[in-house]
C-alpha cells in the first residue's frame, strides 16, 4: 500500500495561489526537526535555516477564484487593536504576578501567551507584552483571512527550490555560486564544528555562564564555533579581533595566533591597502 503523505496549506507569492506542500521528509531531516533547539539552526553556522526564516514570518491572505490568492496588508487599525488587547492581557499579568487571581494565573498566562524559551527568564510585564504583542497582531490580521506560511523566500521566484530545512542562505548549494563555495569550504569542517560546539557548551555548562534552555546561547555556541573553524583555516583572519583591542603587539598577536609575526604584519598591510583603495 502506497504511504499517506501530510501535506500543509502554504501560500506561493509567486504564482499568488494557495498549494498543498507534501510532507515527505527524510530520516535526517524528521530527526534535525524533532531537535527542540537544533532545528532551526544551520548544519554548518550558528544562522536560521531557510525554512525557519520562513516560519518566522506567516502571512495572511484571501482566497480568490480558481485557487487564487492575495495577500491582505496589515494596516493601522490592525496595528491598535492589537495593541489595545495586549495593553488588557498585560494589565491583568501585572495584577496575576501580585498574586490578585490566585498564585497560578501568572504563570498559566505565560504557559498560554509566551514562548518561554525566547523571554529568556525575563519574566517582567514589557517581556510579557512585547510576546503578546506579536501574537495578537497576528491573530488581529487573520480575522481578515487564512494565515499561512509563504513558500519562497524573499527574493526567490518560482523556478527556485523550496526553502531548505538543513541550509541557511549562505550555506544552501542550490542557492547561488558563493553559497555553493562556502558549502563546499565548510563541510570539510564539519567534525571540526561539531568538537567545538561540544567543547564550548562544556566549558559554559561548568562555569555556568551557558544556560541550555535559553535558545541564544545556542545560537551563540554554533556561532562561536563556526568563528573558531574560520580560524582553524586561516589563523590570521583572527587578527582583526585582536587589533580592535587596541594593546597587543604585533609579537603578542603572532604568539596567541601561533603564526609569525611577519605573517601578522603582511596581513595588516595588505589590509590598509584594500582600505585605502576602498576609501
Amino acid at each position: 500500500m502506497k504511504k499517506s503523505l501530510k501535506k500543509q496549506t502554504a501560500f506561493d507569492p509567486y504564482l499568488e495561489r494557495i498549494v498543498l506542500q507534501p510532507e515527505d521528509l527524510p530520516d535526517r531531516i524528521h530527526t534535525k526537526l524533532s531537535d527542540h533547539y537544533a532545528w532551526c539552526f544551520c548544519e554548518f553556522c550558528g544562522n536560521p535555516t531557510e525554512y525557519s526564516a520562513i516560519l518566522e514570518a506567516p502571512k495572511v491572505i484571501k482566497r480568490l477564484k480558481r485557487g487564487n490568492a492575495k495577500i491582505v496588508p496589515l494596516t493601522e487599525t490592525m496595528y491598535t487593536a492589537a495593541q489595545e488587547r495586549a495593553h488588557v492581557l498585560t494589565s491583568r499579568y501585572e495584577q496575576a504576578c501580585e498574586g490578585k487571581f490566585g498564585p497560578y494565573e501568572a504563570a498559566r498566562m505565560l504557559m498560554r501567551y509566551c514562548n518561554i524559551i525566547e523571554m529568556q527568564g525575563d519574566r517582567s510585564a514589557d517581556s510579557f507584552r512585547e510576546q503578546v504583542e506579536r501574537k495578537l497582531l497576528l491573530a488581529e490580521w487573520a480575522k481578515h483571512g487564512k494565515a499561512v506560511w509563504a513558500t519562497k523566500l524573499p527574493g526567490q521566484t518560482d523556478k527556485d527550490k523550496k526553502p531548505s530545512k538543513l541550509y541557511c542562505e549562505n550555506h544552501n548549494p542550490q542557492r547561488s555560486d558563493n553559497a555553493r563555495r562556502a558549502y563546499q569550504r565548510d563541510r570539510r569542517f564539519i567534525s571540526e564544528y561539531h568538537d567545538f560546539i561540544e567543547k564550548i557548551w562544556s566549558h559554559g555548562i561548568n562555569s555556568g555562564s551557558l544556560p541550555t534552555w535559553d535558545i541564544e546561547a545556542h545560537a551563540y555556541v554554533r556561532k562561536e564555533a563556526y568563528r573558531q573553524v574560520q580560524f582553524l583555516k586561516s589563523p590570521t583572519i583572527m587578527i582583526d579581533d585582536f587589533l580592535k583591542k587596541g594593546s597587543m603587539t604585533q609579537a603578542e598577536i603572532a604568539r596567541k595566533l601561533g603564526v609569525s609575526r611577519q605573517a601578522v604584519s603582511a596581513t595588516i598591510k595588505r589590509r590598509a591597502k584594500k582600505s585605502d583603495k576602498c576609501h
